[in-house]
């Protein structure tokens, strides 16, 4: 229980990572079951809530939904939570504009080079290919 107690002290954790923190450290499969069980019981442990708190943090920094997806599968969440914490693709849509209004004109968006960096501006930042050709569609 300690390594779990030290783990979660920092920050929120996934099931998985606890899991493997325990492993690490030597602990039987059933130990590990036994504790995770307990810090489920407890409130210090749920993968749907670390999920959805991931996602928000993930918008206030600009993330698209791919980065975010990305994230929280190498926290070892799994895929059904995964999908179920996903921005909704409005939602992408129009953080996918506020950024790029904050660092591109609609004259420079004009520019066909321009435009292909601030696509692959969006791009890097995680936003799925139907949103960043949705953005530009309606631009054109």
């Amino acid at each position: 229980m300690d390594v779990a107690f030290r783990l979660l002290a920092r920050r929120a954790r996934s099931e998985a990572e606890i899991a493997a923190a325990l492993e690490r450290a030597g602990a039987s499969r059933s130990l590990v079951r036994a504790v995770l069980g307990r810090l489920r019981s407890l409130g210090y442990l749920d993968d749907s809530k670390l999920a959805v708190d991931c996602v928000e943090r993930g918008k206030e920094r600009g993330l698209g939904s791919l980065r975010i997806q990305d994230q929280l599968r190498r926290l070892g969440i799994d895929e059904k939570t995964v999908e179920d914490a996903a921005l909704d693709r409005q939602e992408e849509r129009e953080l996918a504009r506020r950024l790029l209004a904050e660092r591109f004109t609609a004259a420079d968006l004009a520019d066909r080079r321009v435009a292909s960096r601030a696509a692959r501006f969006l791009a890097g930042r995680g936003f799925p290919a139907e949103v960043i050709d949705s953005l530009f569609d309606s631009w054109e």
